[in-house]
Order: structure tokens, then C-alpha cells, then sequence
């Protein structure tokens, strides 16, 4: 009888315990950031001119860049969490649909320092032990890569309205 009673707490024992590791594993939290402290971050914003906007309007794949952005200001990260592929397509459509007013090698490489902050942002983000000023950090270059990219087009739209001729 003992040894039957002895197997069985034994069976117990060993089984809670490993539920217990799958469900540690599986959850992953988000850091928590406040928008207090994503408003401290001291970078150079640059908005986009009225002519920069008439002319991003259309353009869908920014519109939804602007939102992401504006997600990331409000300390909501949740675009990252285990969402490469949605990242990916975004910045793929968002490299192709440029307009071609704006569009411009300099631009182009704007827009690529910025897809490179934004994964970076995401791998960031999806790792389990990583600081929060760290992300901070992070959140910084792509807060100033999306500003470089507006600064960037609104140079782009000045120069060629500029009519300069020659003698």
C-alpha cells in the first residue's frame, strides 16, 4: 500500500511541476512604458509641410506608418508583439507606393533606416529579458529615422518648387 501511495504523489509531484514551465514560457509580457515617458525623449521632430501632405494623402502605406508611429508615442507597442510578417508587408507596400514626387534616392534611403529601426524595434520588443531603457533607446531611432523621412520629403517638394533660373 505505501508503495502504491509513494507512486502516486510521486506522478503528482512531476506533473504540476511541468505545467507550470510550459505556461512561464509561452507568456511573455509586454514592457511597461508610459507615454510620460516616450514624450521625454529629446529628438528633433519634424512635421510634414502642407504641400508634403497634400501629396501623402493617398498614400495608404504611410497613413498606416503614421498610425504605427503614433502608436508607439502612446507607449502602445503591441504592433511588434509577434507580428513580423504584418511589418514586413508594411514596409514592403510602403518602399512601392512611393509617390513620385517624392520619391528620390535620399528618401529611399530614409525609408530604409527606417524599415532597419523598425525591425530592430521588433526584435527588441519580442525578447523576454530586455531592459526598458533599452526599448527606450529603440523607441528613440525610430521616433528620428520617421522624422529624417518626413524631413527628407519636405526638402524634396522645397527644392522643386524653387525656380531658379539661370543668367
Amino acid at each position: 500500500m505505501k508503495l502504491v501511495f509513494n507512486f502516486f504523489l510521486i506522478t503528482c509531484l512531476f506533473s504540476c511541476g511541468m505545467g507550470n514551465e510550459e505556461t512561464k514560457e509561452q507568456e511573455v509580457p509586454l514592457p511597461t512604458l508610459s507615454k510620460q515617458e516616450i514624450k521625454k525623449l529629446n529628438y528633433t521632430e519634424y512635421l510634414l509641410d502642407s504641400k508634403v501632405k497634400v501629396l501623402t494623402k493617398n498614400w495608404i502605406k504611410y497613413n498606416e506608418l503614421n498610425g504605427v508611429i503614433l502608436n508607439i508615442k502612446q507607449a502602445d507597442l503591441t504592433y511588434f508583439k509577434d507580428n513580423h510578417e504584418i511589418l514586413e508587408a508594411l514596409i514592403n507596400d510602403l518602399k512601392q507606393s512611393i509617390p513620385d514626387k517624392v520619391n528620390s534616392p535620399a528618401t529611399m534611403s530614409r525609408l530604409i533606416a527606417l524599415e532597419t529601426k523598425l525591425y530592430k524595434l521588433e526584435s527588441v520588443v519580442n525578447l523576454s529579458n530586455e531592459s526598458p531603457e533599452n526599448i527606450m533607446l529603440t523607441i528613440k531611432e525610430v521616433l528620428v529615422s520617421f522624422s529624417n523621412l518626413n524631413l527628407q520629403m519636405n526638402k524634396k517638394i522645397e527644392r522643386e518648387s524653387q525656380k531658379i533660373t539661370k543668367p
